[in-house]
Protein backbone atom coordinates (compact mmCIF):
# COMPACT_ATOMS: atom_id res chain seq x y z
CA UNK A 1 0.00 0.00 0.00
CA UNK A 2 1.28 3.32 -1.01
CA UNK A 3 0.47 6.76 0.33
CA UNK A 4 1.84 9.93 -1.14
CA UNK A 5 2.10 13.53 0.08
CA UNK A 6 -1.14 15.26 0.86
CA UNK A 7 0.33 19.20 0.10
CA UNK A 8 1.70 20.13 1.04
CA UNK A 9 -0.72 18.53 -1.18
CA UNK A 10 2.42 22.32 0.37
CA UNK A 11 0.95 22.34 0.60
CA UNK A 12 0.28 19.58 -2.13
CA UNK A 13 0.20 16.13 -0.82
CA UNK A 14 -1.43 13.40 -2.90
CA UNK A 15 -2.90 10.41 -1.13
CA UNK A 16 -2.77 6.78 -2.17
CA UNK A 17 -5.59 5.13 -0.31
CA UNK A 18 -7.20 1.71 -0.04
CA UNK A 19 -10.96 2.04 0.09
CA UNK A 20 -12.66 5.43 0.03
CA UNK A 21 -10.41 8.33 -1.07
CA UNK A 22 -9.67 10.86 1.64
CA UNK A 23 -11.65 13.62 -0.04
CA UNK A 24 -14.76 11.46 0.31
CA UNK A 25 -13.92 10.76 3.95
CA UNK A 26 -13.63 14.50 4.57
CA UNK A 27 -16.93 15.27 2.85
CA UNK A 28 -18.74 12.59 4.87
CA UNK A 29 -17.24 13.63 8.21
CA UNK A 30 -19.56 15.05 10.84
CA UNK A 31 -19.20 18.87 10.75
CA UNK A 32 -17.29 20.29 13.70
CA UNK A 33 -17.19 23.83 15.06
CA UNK A 34 -14.40 25.63 13.23
CA UNK A 35 -12.05 27.71 15.36
CA UNK A 36 -11.58 31.27 14.22
CA UNK A 37 -13.28 33.36 11.55
CA UNK A 38 -13.51 32.57 7.83
CA UNK A 39 -12.02 35.61 6.12
CA UNK A 40 -11.84 34.19 2.57
CA UNK A 41 -14.07 31.64 0.85
CA UNK A 42 -14.93 30.42 -2.63
CA UNK A 43 -11.39 29.05 -3.08
CA UNK A 44 -10.71 26.15 -5.44
CA UNK A 45 -8.14 24.04 -3.60
CA UNK A 46 -6.33 26.87 -1.76
CA UNK A 47 -2.68 26.38 -0.91
CA UNK A 48 -0.25 28.91 0.54
CA UNK A 49 -0.73 32.68 0.68
CA UNK A 50 1.02 35.95 1.52
CA UNK A 51 0.35 39.66 1.98
CA UNK A 52 1.57 42.54 -0.14
CA UNK A 53 3.02 45.71 1.35
CA UNK A 54 -0.41 47.35 1.06
CA UNK A 55 -2.08 44.53 3.02
CA UNK A 56 -3.53 42.72 0.00
CA UNK A 57 -3.88 38.98 0.61
CA UNK A 58 -2.71 36.80 -2.30
CA UNK A 59 -3.60 33.10 -2.47
CA UNK A 60 -2.35 30.30 -4.73
CA UNK A 61 -5.16 28.05 -6.00
CA UNK A 62 -4.30 24.58 -7.28
CA UNK A 63 -7.40 24.51 -9.50
CA UNK A 64 -9.16 21.34 -10.59
CA UNK A 65 -6.98 19.75 -13.26
CA UNK A 66 -8.37 19.37 -16.77
CA UNK A 67 -8.96 16.92 -19.63
CA UNK A 68 -5.45 16.43 -21.05
CA UNK A 69 -4.01 12.94 -20.48
CA UNK A 70 -0.40 12.52 -19.46
CA UNK A 71 1.95 11.93 -22.39
CA UNK A 72 4.76 10.54 -20.22
CA UNK A 73 4.31 7.68 -17.79
CA UNK A 74 5.67 7.76 -14.25
CA UNK A 75 5.52 5.67 -11.07
CA UNK A 76 3.07 8.17 -9.59
CA UNK A 77 0.79 8.08 -12.63
CA UNK A 78 0.82 4.29 -12.65
CA UNK A 79 -0.13 4.20 -8.98
CA UNK A 80 -2.91 6.80 -8.79
CA UNK A 81 -3.59 7.89 -12.35
CA UNK A 82 -4.75 8.67 -14.79
CA UNK A 83 -3.33 12.17 -14.41
CA UNK A 84 -5.49 14.69 -16.28
CA UNK A 85 -3.99 18.11 -16.84
CA UNK A 86 -5.33 21.53 -17.68
CA UNK A 87 -4.83 25.22 -17.00
CA UNK A 88 -7.17 25.83 -14.07
CA UNK A 89 -4.55 26.94 -11.53
CA UNK A 90 -4.66 30.58 -10.48
CA UNK A 91 -3.27 33.32 -8.29
CA UNK A 92 -5.98 35.45 -6.68
CA UNK A 93 -6.27 38.37 -4.32
CA UNK A 94 -8.95 38.54 -1.67
CA UNK A 95 -11.45 41.39 -1.92
CA UNK A 96 -14.27 41.58 0.61
CA UNK A 97 -13.68 37.95 1.50
CA UNK A 98 -13.92 36.62 -2.07
CA UNK A 99 -11.31 35.75 -4.74
CA UNK A 100 -10.49 38.10 -7.61
CA UNK A 101 -8.23 36.85 -10.38
CA UNK A 102 -4.66 38.16 -10.59
CA UNK A 103 -3.26 35.45 -12.87
CA UNK A 104 -5.20 32.56 -14.37
CA UNK A 105 -4.29 29.72 -16.74
CA UNK A 106 -1.59 28.17 -14.56
CA UNK A 107 -0.99 24.41 -15.00
CA UNK A 108 -3.08 22.06 -12.87
CA UNK A 109 -3.50 18.29 -12.73
CA UNK A 110 -6.00 15.97 -11.07
CA UNK A 111 -5.22 12.33 -10.31
CA UNK A 112 -7.43 9.27 -10.29
CA UNK A 113 -8.49 9.60 -6.66
CA UNK A 114 -9.55 13.22 -6.63
CA UNK A 115 -6.53 15.15 -5.40
CA UNK A 116 -5.08 18.09 -7.32
CA UNK A 117 -1.69 19.66 -7.92
CA UNK A 118 -1.36 23.17 -9.32
CA UNK A 119 -0.41 26.60 -8.03
CA UNK A 120 1.00 25.76 -4.60
CA UNK A 121 2.63 28.89 -3.22
CA UNK A 122 3.04 32.61 -3.78
CA UNK A 123 5.98 34.77 -2.73
CA UNK A 124 7.08 38.37 -3.11
CA UNK A 125 10.69 39.15 -4.01
CA UNK A 126 11.57 42.75 -4.71
CA UNK A 127 8.67 44.24 -6.63
CA UNK A 128 7.48 40.98 -8.16
CA UNK A 129 4.96 38.28 -7.32
CA UNK A 130 6.07 34.70 -7.95
CA UNK A 131 3.92 31.57 -8.11
CA UNK A 132 5.14 27.98 -7.78
CA UNK A 133 3.20 25.43 -9.81
CA UNK A 134 3.61 21.66 -9.78
CA UNK A 135 0.69 20.89 -12.10
CA UNK A 136 2.73 21.13 -15.29
CA UNK A 137 4.86 18.88 -17.46
CA UNK A 138 4.29 15.92 -19.75
CA UNK A 139 3.76 13.49 -16.87
CA UNK A 140 0.86 15.71 -15.76
CA UNK A 141 -0.77 16.20 -19.16
CA UNK A 142 0.71 19.68 -19.59
CA UNK A 143 3.74 19.20 -21.85
CA UNK A 144 3.67 22.84 -23.01
CA UNK A 145 3.46 24.28 -19.48
CA UNK A 146 6.14 22.85 -17.17
CA UNK A 147 6.08 22.65 -13.42
CA UNK A 148 8.22 25.38 -11.96
CA UNK A 149 8.36 28.99 -10.82
CA UNK A 150 6.40 31.66 -12.64
CA UNK A 151 6.48 35.44 -12.35
CA UNK A 152 3.09 37.18 -12.36
CA UNK A 153 2.95 40.06 -14.84
CA UNK A 154 0.92 43.25 -14.56
CA UNK A 155 -1.28 42.37 -17.56
CA UNK A 156 -2.56 39.16 -15.92
CA UNK A 157 -0.22 36.82 -17.77
CA UNK A 158 2.81 35.02 -16.39
CA UNK A 159 6.44 34.36 -17.26
CA UNK A 160 8.29 31.11 -16.69
CA UNK A 161 11.34 31.81 -14.52
CA UNK A 162 12.54 28.30 -13.64
CA UNK A 163 11.54 25.13 -15.53
CA UNK A 164 11.70 22.58 -12.73
CA UNK A 165 10.19 19.82 -14.87
CA UNK A 166 13.38 19.95 -16.95
CA UNK A 167 15.83 20.80 -14.16
CA UNK A 168 14.81 17.99 -11.80
CA UNK A 169 15.05 15.44 -14.62
CA UNK A 170 18.57 16.67 -15.39
CA UNK A 171 19.59 17.01 -11.73
CA UNK A 172 17.92 14.19 -9.77
CA UNK A 173 18.22 13.87 -6.00
CA UNK A 174 20.53 11.08 -4.83
CA UNK A 175 17.81 8.58 -3.97
CA UNK A 176 14.65 10.57 -4.60
CA UNK A 177 13.98 8.96 -7.98
CA UNK A 178 13.86 5.49 -6.40
CA UNK A 179 10.73 6.18 -4.36
CA UNK A 180 7.64 4.22 -5.49
CA UNK A 181 5.69 7.50 -5.71
CA UNK A 182 8.34 9.29 -7.80
CA UNK A 183 6.91 12.02 -10.02
CA UNK A 184 9.30 13.48 -12.64
CA UNK A 185 7.24 16.67 -12.68
CA UNK A 186 7.43 16.76 -8.89
CA UNK A 187 4.80 18.12 -6.55
CA UNK A 188 4.16 20.23 -3.53
CA UNK A 189 6.50 23.16 -4.14
CA UNK A 190 6.73 25.43 -1.12
CA UNK A 191 8.41 28.78 -1.67
CA UNK A 192 9.46 31.86 0.29
CA UNK A 193 11.12 35.09 -0.86
CA UNK A 194 14.37 36.12 0.84
CA UNK A 195 15.05 39.77 0.06
CA UNK A 196 18.31 39.81 2.03
CA UNK A 197 19.73 37.03 -0.16
CA UNK A 198 17.94 38.17 -3.32
CA UNK A 199 16.47 34.76 -4.08
CA UNK A 200 13.58 32.36 -3.62
CA UNK A 201 13.88 29.29 -1.41
CA UNK A 202 11.90 26.44 -2.96
CA UNK A 203 11.07 23.12 -1.31
CA UNK A 204 10.50 20.01 -3.45
CA UNK A 205 8.77 17.32 -1.38
CA UNK A 206 8.48 14.49 -3.92
CA UNK A 207 12.14 13.60 -4.37
CA UNK A 208 13.21 15.63 -1.35
CA UNK A 209 15.27 18.77 -1.80
CA UNK A 210 15.76 22.44 -0.94
CA UNK A 211 16.52 24.69 -3.90
CA UNK A 212 17.48 28.33 -4.27
CA UNK A 213 16.28 30.17 -7.37
CA UNK A 214 17.34 33.67 -8.39
CA UNK A 215 15.15 36.10 -10.38
CA UNK A 216 17.14 35.29 -13.55
CA UNK A 217 16.25 31.61 -13.20
CA UNK A 218 19.48 30.20 -11.76
CA UNK A 219 18.65 27.02 -9.83
CA UNK A 220 20.87 25.53 -7.13
CA UNK A 221 20.22 22.50 -4.93
CA UNK A 222 21.19 23.66 -1.45
CA UNK A 223 20.38 20.42 0.37
CA UNK A 224 19.46 16.91 -0.72
CA UNK A 225 16.89 15.72 1.82
CA UNK A 226 15.85 12.52 0.06
CA UNK A 227 17.40 10.06 2.52
CA UNK A 228 14.60 8.22 4.33
CA UNK A 229 11.85 9.90 2.25
CA UNK A 230 10.84 12.42 4.97
CA UNK A 231 8.53 14.30 2.53
CA UNK A 232 9.62 17.88 3.40
CA UNK A 233 6.40 19.84 3.24
CA UNK A 234 6.61 23.19 5.06
CA UNK A 235 9.00 26.13 4.75
CA UNK A 236 9.72 29.37 6.64
CA UNK A 237 12.61 31.82 6.82
CA UNK A 238 14.71 31.31 9.94
CA UNK A 239 15.90 34.31 11.98
CA UNK A 240 19.58 34.93 11.30
CA UNK A 241 19.62 33.15 7.94
CA UNK A 242 18.62 29.87 6.39
CA UNK A 243 15.21 28.24 6.54
CA UNK A 244 13.12 25.98 8.73
CA UNK A 245 11.66 22.90 7.03
CA UNK A 246 8.90 20.69 8.43
CA UNK A 247 8.19 17.21 7.14
CA UNK A 248 5.00 15.28 6.56
CA UNK A 249 6.56 11.76 6.73
CA UNK A 250 5.26 8.80 4.72
CA UNK A 251 2.24 6.61 5.43
CA UNK A 252 0.93 5.73 7.91
CA UNK A 253 2.02 9.10 9.38
CA UNK A 254 2.65 7.92 12.95
CA UNK A 255 2.01 10.54 15.60
CA UNK A 256 5.24 12.11 16.80
CA UNK A 257 7.32 10.97 13.80
CA UNK A 258 7.60 14.34 12.06
CA UNK A 259 10.10 17.08 12.86
CA UNK A 260 11.43 20.49 11.89
CA UNK A 261 14.98 20.94 10.65
CA UNK A 262 17.03 24.04 9.92
CA UNK A 263 19.03 24.32 6.70
CA UNK A 264 21.69 27.01 6.45
CA UNK A 265 22.64 28.67 3.15
CA UNK A 266 25.72 26.43 2.94
CA UNK A 267 23.51 23.32 3.15
CA UNK A 268 24.24 22.47 6.78
CA UNK A 269 21.27 20.60 8.29
CA UNK A 270 20.33 20.36 11.97
CA UNK A 271 17.30 19.16 13.94
CA UNK A 272 15.27 21.90 15.64
CA UNK A 273 11.97 20.42 16.85
CA UNK A 274 10.92 16.78 17.09
CA UNK A 275 7.83 14.87 18.20
CA UNK A 276 5.47 16.40 15.63
CA UNK A 277 2.89 14.89 13.25
CA UNK A 278 2.11 15.58 9.56
CA UNK A 279 3.57 19.09 9.42
CA UNK A 280 2.17 21.13 6.51
CA UNK A 281 2.90 24.67 7.71
CA UNK A 282 5.44 26.68 9.70
CA UNK A 283 5.40 30.27 10.94
CA UNK A 284 7.85 32.38 12.94
CA UNK A 285 6.58 35.13 15.25
CA UNK A 286 8.32 38.48 15.56
CA UNK A 287 9.98 37.31 18.79
CA UNK A 288 11.38 34.22 17.02
CA UNK A 289 8.89 31.71 18.45
CA UNK A 290 8.27 28.85 16.03
CA UNK A 291 4.79 27.51 15.27
CA UNK A 292 3.81 24.36 13.35
CA UNK A 293 0.63 23.33 11.59
CA UNK A 294 -0.29 19.65 11.86
CA UNK A 295 -2.63 18.41 9.15
CA UNK A 296 -3.91 15.37 11.06
CA UNK A 297 -3.32 13.87 14.50
CA UNK A 298 -4.43 10.69 16.23
CA UNK A 299 -3.59 8.86 13.01
CA UNK A 300 -4.24 5.15 12.62
CA UNK A 301 -2.09 2.37 11.16
CA UNK A 302 -4.82 1.43 8.67
CA UNK A 303 -6.15 3.38 5.66
CA UNK A 304 -7.14 6.13 5.38
CA UNK A 305 -4.69 6.80 8.27
CA UNK A 306 -5.60 10.50 8.66
CA UNK A 307 -8.37 11.85 10.88
CA UNK A 308 -10.78 14.53 9.60
CA UNK A 309 -11.05 17.59 11.82
CA UNK A 310 -7.93 16.77 13.86
CA UNK A 311 -5.56 19.44 12.53
CA UNK A 312 -3.71 21.65 15.05
CA UNK A 313 -1.49 24.68 15.49
CA UNK A 314 1.34 24.10 17.97
CA UNK A 315 3.81 26.45 19.67
CA UNK A 316 7.35 25.20 20.18
CA UNK A 317 8.22 25.09 23.90
CA UNK A 318 11.36 22.96 23.67
CA UNK A 319 13.40 20.80 21.32
CA UNK A 320 10.89 17.97 21.72
CA UNK A 321 7.90 19.67 23.34
CA UNK A 322 5.02 21.87 22.29
CA UNK A 323 1.87 23.66 23.42
CA UNK A 324 -1.45 23.44 21.58
CA UNK A 325 -2.71 26.78 20.27
CA UNK A 326 -5.70 25.70 18.18
CA UNK A 327 -7.34 22.41 17.19
CA UNK A 328 -10.28 21.04 15.21
CA UNK A 329 -8.93 22.09 11.79
CA UNK A 330 -10.04 20.15 8.68
CA UNK A 331 -6.92 18.94 6.85
CA UNK A 332 -5.18 22.35 7.00
CA UNK A 333 -2.61 23.09 4.29
CA UNK A 334 -0.76 26.31 5.15
CA UNK A 335 -0.08 28.53 8.15
CA UNK A 336 1.02 32.16 8.28
CA UNK A 337 1.12 34.90 10.90
CA UNK A 338 -0.55 37.96 9.45
CA UNK A 339 0.53 41.61 9.70
CA UNK A 340 -1.96 41.84 12.59
CA UNK A 341 -0.15 38.99 14.43
CA UNK A 342 -3.12 36.63 14.11
CA UNK A 343 -2.80 33.11 12.71
CA UNK A 344 -4.16 32.43 9.24
CA UNK A 345 -4.77 28.89 7.94
CA UNK A 346 -5.88 27.63 4.51
CA UNK A 347 -7.89 24.42 4.19
CA UNK A 348 -8.77 21.73 3.25
CA UNK A 349 -5.78 19.93 1.74
CA UNK A 350 -8.05 17.87 -0.49
CA UNK A 351 -11.65 18.01 -1.67
CA UNK A 352 -12.20 21.67 -2.58
CA UNK A 353 -12.56 21.27 -6.36
CA UNK A 354 -15.99 22.85 -5.96
CA UNK A 355 -14.60 26.10 -4.57
CA UNK A 356 -15.35 25.18 -0.95
CA UNK A 357 -11.85 26.03 0.29
CA UNK A 358 -11.29 28.85 2.77
CA UNK A 359 -8.80 30.81 4.86
CA UNK A 360 -9.51 31.13 8.57
CA UNK A 361 -8.22 33.80 10.96
CA UNK A 362 -7.46 32.58 14.50
CA UNK A 363 -6.63 34.93 17.37
CA UNK A 364 -3.15 34.26 18.71
CA UNK A 365 -2.83 36.26 21.91
CA UNK A 366 -0.35 38.37 19.95
CA UNK A 367 -3.07 39.73 17.69
CA UNK A 368 -4.10 43.33 17.40
CA UNK A 369 -6.95 44.90 15.43
CA UNK A 370 -7.99 42.85 12.38
CA UNK A 371 -6.72 44.30 9.12
CA UNK A 372 -9.07 45.93 6.65
CA UNK A 373 -10.52 43.18 4.49
CA UNK A 374 -9.61 40.51 7.04
CA UNK A 375 -13.04 40.43 8.64
CA UNK A 376 -15.66 37.71 8.20
CA UNK A 377 -16.23 36.62 4.60
CA UNK A 378 -19.69 36.78 2.98
CA UNK A 379 -21.96 33.76 3.32
CA UNK A 380 -20.95 32.66 -0.17
CA UNK A 381 -18.39 33.66 -2.77
CA UNK A 382 -18.18 32.68 -6.43
CA UNK A 383 -15.05 30.68 -7.31
CA UNK A 384 -12.81 31.93 -10.12
CA UNK A 385 -14.52 30.61 -13.30
CA UNK A 386 -12.51 27.96 -15.10
CA UNK A 387 -13.43 29.67 -18.36
CA UNK A 388 -11.09 32.49 -17.30
CA UNK A 389 -8.17 30.09 -17.22
CA UNK A 390 -6.48 31.14 -20.46
CA UNK A 391 -2.73 30.42 -20.67
CA UNK A 392 -0.49 33.42 -21.21
CA UNK A 393 3.00 32.12 -20.46
CA UNK A 394 6.11 33.82 -21.78
CA UNK A 395 9.12 31.45 -21.70
CA UNK A 396 12.32 32.55 -20.01
CA UNK A 397 15.68 30.83 -20.05
CA UNK A 398 16.42 28.90 -16.85
CA UNK A 399 20.16 28.52 -16.27
CA UNK A 400 21.21 26.18 -13.50
CA UNK A 401 24.17 25.56 -11.25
Amino acid sequence: MLLRRVFVIPVLVTLFLIGAPLWAVAKQATPMPMPGTVIASGLTNPRDFTWGADGTLYVALAGSGGSNPATEDSPANSAIGPFMGGSTGALVRIENGCPTAVVTGLPSVADGIGSVLGAEDVAILGDHLYVSSDGGGAAHGNADAPSGIYRALADGTFQLVADLSAWLRANPAKIGTTFPDYDPDADGYRMVGDDSAGLLWVLEPNSGGLLSITPDGTITRVADLSDGHPVPSALALAPGGGVYIGNLTAAPFPDGSAKVIKVMPDGTVSDVWTGLTTVTGLAVASDGTLYALEMSTGNTDQPPFLQPGSGKILRMTGADSSEEVASGLMFPVSLNIGPDNAFYVSMPAIGANDGSGSIVRIESGMAGTPMAGMTEAPASCSPIPETMATPGATPMASPSS
